[in-house]
């Protein structure tokens, strides 16, 4: 056979190929051509959601931790202190015997946008009032590893949010520095600081907005420049287990609160000490010189938010088997949703319902599928209970939906990236506030692949390409849920329409646009 003949033949077969595909599939649930008439998506109200509360999670292995109160409308009061060893920038420093501190100052940069010349905005500031920072001595020791049931050392130690009273003992009451009033809200300009040279010239650096607190000169004194035990300084490990860390509190100073969040591995983040010391004039000299230096400590080691909650919802009586009628989230150490589709009648007992062996019966193709979270604004009326982003991730598995990670809108910019899979909140015709989650690869598994239908977790997020989980625990049964990491980056919360909510057209479903085949 020749090969125009054989390109006829391929011709003709993808022809009548395209022809039948066209004639074996109808679309429901989106437009037609010529057509006036939408059909309505499918609706599965099978849904059982309700939400979980949250006394103990990880907190340790971060690098961002809220300082602060935070005083929600809704969920009511939380406080955060932040614990954090500190570490050498280099070990065995050698500083001359005549060595004599000019000042010491904790930086601590605000997460921050320069919004245009000289103006900045402050991304990561809750609340509106002012407080001072306390720092105090902490002698209590945290160590990397843990012992375990065998002393075998071969796992990380975990550090919780709840673990402030088992730790109070060992933290001074004194504090070693108390700041002047610091109003968070007020930081919009940079931060002008005079850099001291060795040979005594200065420039003007122009910084970021930022908290510099003034630490006691004695107290570094002894312990870095002239310590009694000089051996400290060796190693970093050793150092660890003398100058333990700094409890860091911020103590509000009138009825409204305030709460910002601190990157801590920052560079800027850290304790700098300004030194000087002369040296003997020289031959050609009538005056000593006078040599300026600086030394690091940096906050590179185990850092921790310690919490004080009041938590105003009580949702110790959940109903698991029908679901709610509000789903709470809160971020920090709040709460989550947990969402269980397909949770209808299974008369033939096979752990399937029914409805879902009907739908993979139907042999759809499913062109989309969402939840749409609608936010309760009779209950959670303020403007501080809305939030952009929400975060859905397979909770049985411990791993992002499908969809996650084919989302074509990923960016690097946490604000605008997945919002095709984790939709922010926007409005509906009627001006009512929802998130729009779509699962359409995960749907597609469950009902034509035979993917078993797990429980998805949902969760307040600042951040939704940052996927890491952390472990949380109850004190009666250990460890339970993992939830993500980005949830302790803030302190804001939620209410959200459950499935058992009275509000019809608000309450959750899930919507499946769907291609019919014949």
């Amino acid at each position: 056979m020749s090969k125009f003949a054989l390109r006829s033949l391929a011709s003709v077969f993808v022809l009548t190929f395209l022809w039948s595909c066209e004639n074996e599939y109808s679309e429901v649930g989106t437009d037609f051509i010529n057509s006036i008439a939408i059909q309505p998506a499918y609706e599965i109200e099978n849904i059982t959601a309700y939400s979980v509360k949250h006394n103990s999670i990880q907190t340790n292995g971060s690098s961002n931790y809220l300082l602060g109160k935070y005083d929600d409308p809704e969920f009511g009061v939380s406080e955060t202190k932040i614990l954090t060893q500190l570490s050498l920038t280099g070990t065995s420093p050698e500083f001359a015997d005549n060595t004599v501190i000019d000042s010491v100052v904790m930086t601590l940069p605000f997460y921050s946008r320069q919004v245009e010349n000289e103006v900045y905005e402050l991304d990561s500031v809750f609340g509106d009032g002012s407080f001072k920072i306390n720092v105090f001595q902490s002698n209590h020791y945290l160590r990397d590893l843990d012992p375990g049931s065998e002393s075998d050392f071969r796992e990380q130690q975990l550090y919780f949010t709840n673990q402030l009273d088992e730790f109070r003992s060992n933290i001074e009451s004194t504090p070693i520095v108390t700041s002047q009033v610091i109003d968070p809200s007020e930081f919009t300009e940079p931060v002008e600081v005079f850099q001291l040279f060795s040979d005594g010239t200065k420039d003007t650096l122009s910084l970021s907005p930022r908290i510099r607190i003034k630490m006691p000169n004695q107290y570094f004194q002894d312990k870095i420049i002239t310590p009694s035990t000089p051996e400290a300084l060796v190693s970093n490990n050793a150092f660890k287990n003398y100058l333990r860390g700094f409890l860091i509190e911020a103590e509000q100073q009138e009825t409204a609160s305030s709460m910002a969040l601190f990157n801590l591995d920052n560079p800027d983040a850290n304790i700098t000490i300004y030194f000087r010391n002369e040296v003997e004039a020289g031959e050609n000299q009538t005056d000593p010189v006078i040599n300026y230096g600086q030394y690091v400590l940096n906050f590179n080691g185990i850092k921790l938010n310690l919490y004080d909650d009041n938590f105003a919802i009580d949702l110790s009586n959940q109903n698991l088997e029908e679901g709610e009628e509000n789903i709470y989230l809160k971020g920090g150490e709040g709460s989550s949703g947990i969402i269980e589709l397909f949770t209808g009648p299974d008369q033939d007992g096979d752990g399937v319902s029914d409805e879902l062996e009907e739908l993979r019966a139907k042999n759809w193709l499913i062109n989309e599928a969402s939840l749409d979270f609608y936010i309760n604004e009779d209950i959670a009326e303020s403007p501080r209970n809305r939030i952009n982003r929400i975060f859905l991730f397979n909770l049985d598995d411990n791993v992002v939906l499908e969809d996650f990670a084919r989302d074509p809108t990923a960016s690097d910019n946490p604000n605008l990236s997945r919002q095709v899979h984790l939709g922010p909140l926007t409005e509906d015709d009627n001006g009512d506030l929802f998130y729009k989650i779509r699962l359409t690869s995960y749907i597609n598994n469950v009902i034509n692949n035979d993917s078993t239908s797990v429980r998805l977790g949902l969760y307040v997020t600042p951040n939704v390409n940052n996927p890491n989980l952390v472990r949380t625990r109850n004190t009666q049964s250990g460890f339970s849920e993992n939830v993500p990491r980005a949830m302790l980056e803030t302190p804001r919360g939620i209410v959200l329409h459950g499935n058992q909510s009275p509000n019809e057209a608000k309450k959750l479903k899930l919507r499946i646009i769907y291609t019919k085949t014949n």
